[in-house]
Order: structure tokens, then C-alpha cells, then sequence
């Protein structure tokens, strides 16, 4: 485990980002208090690519003019919010 201060990260970034990365812990320390930096899973990537498209997007725009319409929807299930958001 390796504990840094702000200014020993924002001077070295890239070293401790290639730590995390390679599975060592490292803990930002500072006067509001400490936390670790952790890479993402690939999972989290593709979740964020997905919120910053063009459909998603849309389906925001979607939703939220059938609430200004006063419509709402029921789904009965994940599966059937999924088949709506794939009719899209």
C-alpha cells in the first residue's frame, strides 16, 4: 500500500494511476480526508460509453416528454423496461 498527498499525485500521475492498475493500493491523503484510487472495471466503461450516446440520449428526451405529456409508464418486470428501451 503506498499513502500519497495531493501534490505527490498531481506531480505523478501517471505513476500512480499504472499502480492502481496494476493492483496496488494507493491512498490519496488530504485535510478533507483520504481515498483510494481504483481503476474501473470494464463494465463501468461500457455503462458510461452507453449514458454518453446518441440513444441513450434519445431515450432520455423520450421519457422525459411523456412525463411533461403527463404519461407514465408500468413495467412488470426489467425485461419489460428493457423491450420498451429497445423499441426505441
Amino acid at each position: 500500500m503506498t499513502v500519497i498527498t495531493g501534490r505527490q499525485f498531481r506531480a505523478n500521475q501517471s505513476k500512480y494511476i499504472r499502480m492502481a492498475h496494476n493492483g496496488e493500493r494507493v491512498i490519496l491523503s488530504s485535510r478533507a480526508g483520504y481515498a483510494e484510487l481504483t481503476p474501473i472495471s470494464e463494465e463501468d466503461k461500457k455503462f458510461d460509453d452507453y449514458v454518453q450516446s446518441e440513444s441513450f440520449h434519445q431515450l432520455a428526451e423520450k421519457a422525459v416528454r411523456e412525463f411533461c405529456e403527463g404519461k407514465s409508464l408500468n413495467f412488470s418486470s426489467a425485461d419489460a423496461a428493457q423491450k420498451w428501451m429497445d423499441e426505441l
